[in-house]
């Protein structure tokens, strides 16, 4: 609801639940993807998919596996990721992630 309130005109949905799908339709995602119906890492396809990766990603699960993977489908230039996500543990990257110009945000509390 908050992407399509802001103005975007393609919001991608991903998660392994098709069932959450309807819902994340009703609420304005454009497309839905399932990460395993791909042979190829999510990263790649989103940027398959948008041609030069997404303008904004938000990571909401808290692993790290998705965490890399959302901001590594951010466009390379001007991208930004978005953890919502709370994970126990630390997170290891690689900063040639980062350093295209991708920018990487943390939030709580909204």
């Amino acid at each position: 609801m908050g992407c399509k309130a802001a103005g975007a005109s393609r919001i991608i949905a991903v998660d392994i639940n098709k069932d959450k799908f309807a819902k994340a339709k009703q609420l304005g995602a454009t497309d839905c993807i399932n990460p395993q119906d791909f042979k190829k890492p999510i990263q790649e396809v989103l940027t398959e998919m948008t041609g030069q990766g997404v303008d904004y990603s938000f990571e909401v699960i808290g692993h790290a596996d998705t965490m890399i993977a959302a901001l590594a489908s951010c466009n390379m230039s001007t991208g930004v990721c978005v953890m919502v996500g709370v994970m126990d543990s630390k997170i290891s990257i690689d900063p040639t992630l980062l350093l295209t110009g991708r920018t990487w945000k943390g939030t709580m509390l909204g």
